[in-house]
C-alpha cells in the first residue's frame, strides 16, 4: 500500500525502516522525520505524516503482520479525535 504518494513510500518501506532503526539502536525514539531520513527522502506536503506515525507505532509495537490498513488507521484517529472533543 502506498502511504506517501509524493515520495512513493509504501507501508513495506515503513516496516523495513522501523526494523532497520531498531536493529541499529533498540532505544531510538521513532519519529516520521527519522523514518523519512532512513529512507533517504523528505516529506513534501505532509498529509501522510499522521498515517506514517500510526503505521510506525503499530509496526514497532506489534510487528508487520498486525499493521493496520489505511481504513483502520484513519478510523481510529478519527474516533480518538471525536472522543477527546
Amino acid at each position: 500500500m502506498i502511504v506517501c504518494s509524493c515520495t512513493m513510500i509504501t507501508s513495506k518501506d515503513i516496516a523495513e525502516a522501523v526494523a532497520a532503526l531498531r536493529t541499529k539502536d533498540p532505544f531510538v525514539v521513532l519519529t516520521p522525520g527519522l523514518i523519512y531520513r532512513q529512507l533517504g527522502k523528505r516529506p513534501s506536503c505532509g498529509s501522510c505524516l499522521p498515517l506514517i506515525s500510526e503505521l510506525m507505532v503499530a509496526y514497532d509495537e506489534e510487528g508487520p503482520s498486525t499493521m493496520p490498513q489505511p481504513e483502520q488507521a484513519q478510523g481510529s484517529s478519527s474516533r480518538e479525535r471525536k472522543e477527546g472533543a
